[in-house]
């Protein structure tokens, strides 16, 4: 069932009575004007699907009111009714975009007939009108999909906007979020002169079309505000259209296609085609100035990355030689003397050696993410690694105290690695075994060798990690604990360094963990080739 909004005007109440309710009974919503002037003051207030109207009335004529209603309403469809025809108003009709016309007197089947093939012809070119746009506008996709510049976006939109609607000039202008103002950011032909600025200086016909934010068509400059006028009969403009460039719910721009003065005006194909343009080009501008605003966050976050890491070469280097004065002094006192001073020092070596392994581990990272490490592979039993992981790492475990079990088959064939960074790997997970795990527990180093790796493995019973946060512990400085509150010490780069070494050794890091029960650490290497 029909529910199109039909306005009907004649100067006769017999010829309304009839079209109202003969239109209202296949459904249409009908509103009816007694002149062309109250018809206009309708059209203004409401819109309308179709004009049906007499050409012949007093005051303002049926061909100058769809004339009118079609400079605020492009896709209005037009009926007319008269008593006579000449060719020359048939030729007039035409060039007006009539769509339909019926003589009177008419019977209600032949009124009928006259407005439903109006607006079945008119769906039918708006269709044809839709389809005919897309063709220009799916190689403007594909161009679109090619850049993240703003202006080379443009650049697309004007290069469309002029050629596929025949203008004679064409603007594209973006609103300045810093100042607020717009700007014409691209301009060809007839346009190109036009300055736009603030509300009160320049054309101001862009800001109408921002602040109403819908699309403005006008068949020649009368209906233009004085001074807009003026320049665009200097500039020679004739039928123009203007539409908004909405960026994120927001209008951001304003693209204006227009024709020399005297040139026939824009059809709906035209209008169709800058529509579709504006919404893709609002897209597009959108998904530019979001990659731009990553980039910009990107860019920074290189930058305090690169400010971090260079804080931390410089201060591990410049720490490195006074610690290891403070070790070799400490060290020589502790061997020469006894009881409680012995002890004292003992404990100012031990702090060292942690204070130490922080500052290798902040110089290995680096060298890890720089590529500037070497491999140097050998034959190395794992035994030999272990025993002298231990012996650096033996006291932290006495101190606590904890038991460390050693569980390594006498048969444990060679593998073929770097020794040092396999101790580095080891002694990193014992660290941490150590670290987590209270008092009166236990630590276990194992191996074995399977499916042509050796298998190593530092299992503890201490207070285990979440579920949650195991997909994170091996990233760079993550912790599990507060930095604010957490009760064990170290920077977060322990897993992560030997996650990158043990990839350097050709080999695989993993975990196993319950909370409350403990963690099962495990690296694999390759065997020694046969």
């Amino acid at each position: 069932m029909p529910r199109e909004r039909v306005l009907v005007v004649d100067d006769e109440v017999d010829v309304l009575d009839l079209c109202q309710r003969v239109l209202e009974t296949e459904g249409y919503q009908v509103v009816r004007a007694s002149d062309g002037w109250e018809a206009l003051n309708k059209a203004r207030e409401q819109t309308f699907d179709l004009l049906l109207t007499d050409i012949k009335m007093p005051g303002l004529g049926g061909l100058e009111l769809a004339r009118a209603m079609k400079e605020g309403n492009a896709n209005l469809v037009c009926v007319t009714m008269t008593s006579f025809s000449t060719m020359n108003l048939a030729i007039e009709a035409l060039r007006l975009g009539i769509d339909e016309f019926i003589v009177k007197p008419f019977t209600p089947d032949e009124l009928v007939s006259s407005v439903s093939k109006a607006l079945a012809k008119v769906r039918l070119q708006r269709e044809n009108i839709r389809l005919r746009a897309l063709i220009p506008l799916f190689e403007l996709s594909k161009a679109f999909l090619s850049t993240l510049k703003e202006d080379e976006i443009l650049e697309h939109v004007l290069r469309i906007a002029h050629q596929e609607t025949h203008a004679a000039g064409a603007l594209v202008m973006l609103v300045d979020p810093q100042q607020g103002w717009i700007t014409a950011r691209k301009a060809a032909g007839i346009l190109a002169g036009m300055r736009v600025s603030s509300p009160h200086q320049g054309w101001s016909l862009p800001w109408e079309i921002l602040e109403l934010n819908q699309q403005v068509i006008l068949q020649g400059t009368e209906l233009l505000p004085t001074t807009t006028r003026s320049m665009a009969l200097e500039a020679g403009i004739g039928p123009l259209v203007g539409l908004p460039i909405v960026v994120q719910n927001k209008p951001s721009g304003v693209l204006i296609a227009a024709r020399e003065a005297g040139a026939a005006p824009f059809d709906a194909s035209d209008v169709e085609l800058l529509s579709i343009l504006c919404g893709q080009a609002g897209i597009a501008l959108a998904n530019a100035r979001l990659f731009a605003e990553i980039q910009r966050a990107y860019e920074e976050v290189k930058r305090l990355d690169h400010m971090k890491r260079e804080f931390i070469n410089i201060a591990a280097h410049e720490l490195r030689t006074p610690l290891a004065i403070l070790m070799g002094y400490a060290s020589i006192l502790a061997e020469e003397t006894t009881g409680e001073m012995r002890e004292r020092l003992e404990i100012v070596v031990r702090n060292a050696v942690r204070l130490r392994s922080l500052i290798d581990d902040m110089l290995n990272l680096r060298y890890l993410e720089t590529g500037e490490i070497a491999f140097h592979p050998e034959t190395l039993h794992i035994r030999e690694v272990v025993e002298e992981v231990l012996e650096e790492l033996g006291p932290l475990a006495r101190e606590k105290p904890l038991t460390v079990l050693v569980d390594l088959p006498a048969d444990l064939p060679p593998v073929v690695s770097d020794r040092q960074k396999v101790m580095v790997i080891l002694a990193n997970l014992l660290s941490n075994a150590i670290k987590f795990t209270p008092a009166g527990g236990t630590v276990r180093i194992g191996a074995e060798a399977q499916n042509g790796e050796l298998r190593v493995e530092v299992a503890d019973t201490g207070i285990g990690i979440p579920p949650e946060a195991i997909p994170h512990i091996f990233e760079p400085f993550y912790q599990v604990e507060d930095s604010l509150t957490r009760e064990h010490g170290g920077i977060g780069l322990g897993l992560t360094i030997a996650r990158e070494m043990i990839k350097r050794c050709g080999g695989q890091i993993g975990v196993e963990s319950v909370p409350g029960q403990g963690s099962r650490f495990y690296f694999t290497l390759p065997l020694e080739p046969a």
